[in-house]
C-alpha cells in the first residue's frame, strides 16, 4: 500500500472532525446517548475509508467499530432479553466478519487492525466500571477523533512542505 496522499488525508480528517462534532453536540449532550458512540465512530472512520476508496486506509476500525457499534445501539434501544456481552461480541464478529470479507474483495483491511480495534474497544467496556466520569462520556471520544484528524493534517501539511506532488 502506498502513502496517502496529503488531500485525502485532509478530506479525511474533516470526516474525523465532522464524527467529533456529531459526538459532541448530538451524542454528549444526552447521557442517555452515549450508547450511540461505538457506532457513531465506526460511521465516522468508514466516511474516511470511503473517502480513499480501496486504499482509504480506516477500513479496520470502520468494520470493527460498525459491527460492535451496531450491537450496542441495538442492545440500548431495543433492550433485548439476552446477555449484552454476547451481544457485543456477535457485533465484534460480525465486524470482523465484514472486514475479512472485504479484504477478499481486495479492498485492504488489515487482520490484525480488526484485531487491535476489537481489542481496544474491549479494554475500554472492561475499564468503564473503573473510570466512569471518563470512559462514559462521549467527549473523550470526540476528543480521540479530534485527534486522529489533528494528526492527519499534520501529515499532509508534512508532506506538502517535503514537495510531495499529488498523483
Amino acid at each position: 500500500m502506498h502513502a496517502k496522499r496529503p488531500s485525502l488525508r485532509a478530506a479525511q480528517a474533516v470526516a474525523l472532525l465532522t464524527g467529533a462534532l456529531f459526538l459532541t453536540a448530538v451524542v454528549a449532550p444526552e447521557a442517555g446517548r452515549f450508547y450511540w458512540t461505538p457506532l457513531t465512530l465506526g460511521v465516522t472512520y468508514l466516511a474516511a475509508a470511503l473517502l480513499g476508496r480501496r486504499d482509504g486506509g480506516h477500513w479496520a476500525t470502520a468494520c470493527g467499530l460498525c459491527g460492535w457499534g451496531a450491537a450496542v445501539v441495538y442492545a440500548g434501544a431495543a433492550r433485548p432479553d439476552l446477555d449484552t456481552s454476547g451481544l457485543y461480541l456477535a457485533g465484534a464478529g460480525l465486524g470482523m466478519a465484514a472486514g475479512v470479507l472485504l479484504d477478499r474483495a481486495g479492498v485492504p483491511v488489515s487482520t490484525l487492525g480488526l484485531a487491535v480495534t476489537i481489542l481496544a474497544g474491549g479494554a475500554v467496556l472492561a475499564l468503564t466500571a473503573r473510570f466512569p466520569d471518563v470512559l462514559e462520556d462521549a467527549h473523550t471520544y470526540a476528543a480521540a477523533l479530534a485527534l486522529v484528524a489533528v494528526v492527519n493534517l499534520g501529515l499532509a501539511a508534512r508532506e506538502l512542505r517535503a514537495g510531495r506532488a499529488e498523483p
